[in-house]
């Protein structure tokens, strides 16, 4: 092999450096050179440099050369003859040559510790010439050698005056000499870089970023010609043609997929160190303050210069780690982050939040760098953090209200600000997990029992207190409002304008409370309750959501069903997932369920729809799972148990069942029910059988529990027990006055226990009992009633009771209690001799009952069902279904699902008329009369 024919370069990391090479190549191929060379390539960091000379040194020993290699560092500047020793102290020197120049290099190396470099050199002048470089260029002309220094901007002048001697001598020396130093934008030439450029046997070259040509090809060889393709453009973007870049990219892109920190994002970090400590600062600043910082700012930020951070700004683009002076990639911000000592990254935030202010940022420009400082001094830190805070948890940003808030607790020096701050934390972090505000709210307690806390913050204060089971506590600061309030309209002072109307607040407060927490209710006046909300304020502040729960229990506990569903309306409307305000999630579950006890299934399940396709993102835990709660109970009222099970998982999943409190009794109850009703009897014992607060049962969420539980006992034949948790609702509504079969039907639901029990005297006389209570508003308690009352009634009277029971649950959209009506009235027929009609109305109630998967109400309506039968009624669903248009097939589904031809049109943009056109089609199709007969399978066929 001759000395020109070296290994090719490896991996396609020398691509497009084949320029740069060409002079090695012509030198290491020249047989018999008689003169040297000396070669000195600048790049960037990360430009490939080091590689470079990797490639010099595979050709030289491949040529046969004798390699001398030393590398430069920052550390060893100052250390006298450092890159001298590491070229000559050396293996690959013959034995002779080390023998005559070890010791003037010991020498050299000793003279240095007592004299400054420059004297050493001069004063050993003679033996650096004769014996010491001497023996080299006498070795040189018999060999080749080849000399590589790796950045030679770090290396010693001791170092550098002694390779000046042997440059001097190059013309009559056949060497070569190869030289890499970092490319710096304002670089001054040294005596060293003057002293080289005198010499002709001196070139000088660069090394430029890939094109995206180079780029390509590297990605190709390393990755294949198809992912070149894909994802040259992007890997192009974020190295600007960088080699050391592109290749982390490469490896990333290989080993998982994707562009990490720990690889393109350090080595971004080791091309910052490496290009010195300048350039290192302004990066860090640009991370902490943000890719828009100009010069002017980012000088302000490291105490520099604008020209300094400006040479660093060129200095980085240049090298290909920013783009139009930003980073080009966010993981090269959060690398530089997470390498910047807490300290500095403190500092620097703090100067960033000075600086922004002084420049008249808002406050959420502001306040993320102020959270990143342990303690700010300046007084107008609080004001930021808190008004970024309200503004973040305005739009349901809660983890960067949480982190403001406790920034602004760390820095608060006055106690009262300090109290007024942790309620607002509490009340934040509540949003995440109720549970984990609880330290803030027994400190928050006992400032309350110390008077220093506002009359607001007491009244929130207590409602977290109640949820999260702390019931005593609760008491002693509801004591302590009563008593202000007493004292406030005993003295007669009118309030200040602007200031809160403790009074009116107070007595929403009260309602809230006779509604969800009955036991801690104080008097409420009659009649003090709005009744409609034409006087509701028009903003969603704190007034708004606590005036439409105080609306809302008021209509509850008084029995007005108008005024209560207008509220309920009005307050959803006025509902904004997106947006945070203390009360709103209390306001919204109330507003729902009260649709929901109100019978309004339909308008209540088109609410959450609408809500939930408005929103943006997910909303805080609390605000999801208090949504999911309130769904599950709608949707297992309307019979879709399956998807009930899955909204009250939701709700238990976003906040533990420890962190719901008192109001776990709600999303269990659903879950209880909906197991039980479908048959998953086991599911349904391990959330009976789980540990629950003793204090949900003073709650309007433990009726819900206990009558779940209840028809949970029923299901499996512990009659006893079942009637148990019936009259207790019954015993404790009564007692608090909120007697509303829409809570929970817990006449009709012991009437059938009692008979079970055989008791029919009881259960007739409850039955009576609810249809007397019984308000236009309660049709749904009225058809249940219905149902249980045919069963008092004569044999003739029984289809028109079911009938009628089984219209208004149809209406209503209660498909489950409709199958079990349905159930009922072909049991009629059947006595009555119309056994064709009792076939039709039991298919119909099997097929309602198995949309709602209720598998023990199907085994019950055809426990001898044969396959023969069941692939008949499967045959006859294909035939009706065949017979119908997709338009029928539609109109006719939304039909079942309750919606009116007017909703119905409006939904699929066409007429009143055209629907009225097909749904007569229909009718006459499956040889039903109206709606109400359409078969329940076409709820879940939409064409």
């Amino acid at each position: 092999m001759t000395r020109g024919e070296g290994r090719p370069a490896a991996g396609g990391v020398l691509i497009e450096r084949d320029r740069q090479l060409a002079p090695v190549q012509a030198w290491l191929a020249d047989p018999r050179p008689t003169v040297g060379q000396v070669l000195l390539l600048e790049g960037t960091v990360g430009a490939g440099k080091t590689e470079f000379l990797r490639a010099v040194t595979e050709r030289a020993l491949s040529a046969g050369a004798i390699l001398l290699h030393a590398v430069c560092s920052p550390e060893e500047r100052d250390l006298p003859f450092g890159v001298l020793r590491q070229l000559f102290d050396t293996p690959a020197l013959p034995a002779e040559v080390r023998k005559r120049i070890s010791p003037v290099l010991r020498d050299l190396m000793e003279s240095a510790r007592t004299e400054d470099m420059h004297e050493t050199v001069e004063h050993n002048r003679v033996a650096i010439l004769y014996d010491f470089l001497l023996p080299v260029t006498e070795l040189a002309a018999t060999t080749p050698v080849v000399v590589c220094v790796d950045d030679i901007d770090h290396m010693d002048v001791a170092s550098q005056q002694c390779l000046l001697h042997l440059v001097r001598r190059m013309s009559s020396t056949p060497l070569l000499m190869v030289l890499t130093e970092l490319a710096e934008p304002r670089r001054t030439h040294s005596p060293f870089h003057a002293e080289l450029l005198r010499h002709s046997s001196f070139v000088s070259t660069r090394l430029a970023p890939l094109s995206p040509e180079g780029a390509r090809a590297m990605i190709g060889l390393r990755l294949g010609e198809a992912a070149a393709r894909r994802l040259c453009d992007g890997f192009l973007e974020y190295s600007g043609g960088n080699p050391l870049l592109l290749d982390v990219l490469i490896n990333d892109e290989r080993l998982y997929g994707e562009v990490r920190q720990q690889g393109y994002g350090r080595a971004l970090l080791a091309c910052l160190y490496r290009s010195g400590p300048d350039t290192l600062r302004v990066a860090r600043a640009m991370a902490v303050y943000g890719d828009d910082a100009s010069p002017k700012e980012l000088a302000t930020l490291t105490d520099a210069d604008v020209a300094t951070v400006e040479w660093a700004l060129r200095s980085m683009t240049e090298a290909g780690l920013l783009r139009l002076d930003r980073f080009r990639h966010t993981v090269a911000p959060r690398t530089v982050l997470d390498d910047l000592p807490a300290p500095d990254r403190e500092e620097l935030h703090h100067r960033s939040a000075c600086l922004l202010r002084g420049q008249g940022a808002p406050a959420v420009d502001i306040a993320p760098h102020l959270a990143e400082v342990g303690q700010v001094l300046e007084p107008w830190a609080l004001s930021v953090l808190v008004e970024a805070a309200s503004e973040a948890l305005l739009h349901d940003e809660v983890h960067r209200a949480v982190r403001y808030l406790d920034a602004a607790r760390r820095s608060c020096t006055s106690e009262k600000d300090r109290w007024s701050i942790q309620a607002k934390l509490a009340q934040a972090e509540w949003q995440l997990n109720p549970l984990a505000s609880l330290r803030h709210l027994m400190a928050l307690t006992e400032a309350a029992r110390a008077g220093r806390l506002d009359h607001y913050e007491a009244i929130l204060l207590v409602r977290q207190l109640l949820w999260l089971n702390r019931t005593h506590e609760a008491a002693d600061v509801l004591a302590l409002l009563r008593k202000r309030a007493a004292q406030q309209q005993s003295t007669a002072i009118p309030a200040p304008p602007g200031a809160p109307e403790e009074p009116a607040e107070l007595h929403d407060m009260e309602l809230w409370l006779a509604c969800t927490y009955p036991p801690l209710a104080g008097r409420v006046p009659i009649g003090a309750a709005p009744t409609g909300p034409e006087g509701a304020p028009t903003t969603r502040g704190r007034t708004f959501w606590l005036q439409s729960i105080g609306a809302l229990s008021g209509g509850l506990i008084r029995k007005r069903s108008d005024g209560t569903q207008e509220w309920a309306s009005h307050a959803l409307s006025q509902l904004d997932l997106n947006h945070h305000a203390p009360w709103a999630e209390e306001a919204t579950l109330l507003a729902l369920m009260a649709l929901v006890y109100g019978g309004r299934l339909g308008e209540a399940a088109d609410r959450c729809r609408s809500l939930e396709e408005l929103r943006n993102g997910r909303p805080s835990p609390m605000w999801q799972s208090v949504f999911d709660a309130a769904e599950a109970e709608i949707l297992l009222r309307r019979g879709a148990f399956p998807e009930a099970v899955q909204r009250g998982r939701s709700a238990l999943e976003h906040i533990p069942v420890q962190g719901w409190g008192t109001a776990v009794g709600l999303p269990l109850g659903t879950l209880i029910l909906a197991h039980s009703r479908m048959g998953e009897f086991d599911e349904a014992t391990a959330l009976v059988t789980r540990s629950i607060p003793d204090d949900m049962f003073q709650s309007r969420y433990g009726l819900h529990y206990l009558h779940a539980r209840g028809h949970y006992y029923l299901a499996t034949n512990r009659t006893r027990a079942a009637l148990g948790d019936f009259l207790s609702c019954g015993e404790l509504m009564r007692k608090w006055g909120l007697d509303l079969p829409g809570i929970v039907p817990w006449r009709t639901s012991a009437a059938e226990a009692w008979l079970l029990q055989g008791n029919r005297d009881r259960a007739k006389r409850l039955v009576k009992d609810q249809l007397a209570i019984a308000g236009p508003q309660d049709a749904v308690s009225r058809a249940l009633a219905l149902r249980l009352m045919a069963v008092f009634s004569s044999l003739g009277q029984r289809p028109r009771l079911l009938g009628e029971a089984a219209d208004i649950l149809e209406a209503a959209d209660c498909s489950y209690e409709l199958a079990r009506t349905l159930s009922d009235l072909s049991r009629a027929h059947h006595a009555l001799g119309k056994h064709r009609r009792a076939r039709v109305v039991v298919r119909r109630a099997w097929h309602v009952a198995h949309l709602c998967k209720a598998e023990p109400l199907c085994q019950e309506l055809l426990p001898d069902m044969s396959g023969e039968a069941r692939t008949g009624q499967d045959t006859e669903r294909t035939t009706a279904l065949a017979s119908l248009t997709n338009s029928e097939r539609r109109i006719a589904s939304m039909a079942v699902k309750g919606y009116t031809n007017r909703e119905i049109a409006e939904k699929l943009l066409i007429t009143p008329s055209t629907v009225e056109q097909h749904l007569t089609r229909v009718y006459r199709k499956l040889a039903v009369k109206n709606r109400q007969s359409l078969p329940g399978y076409l709820r879940s066929d939409a064409g």
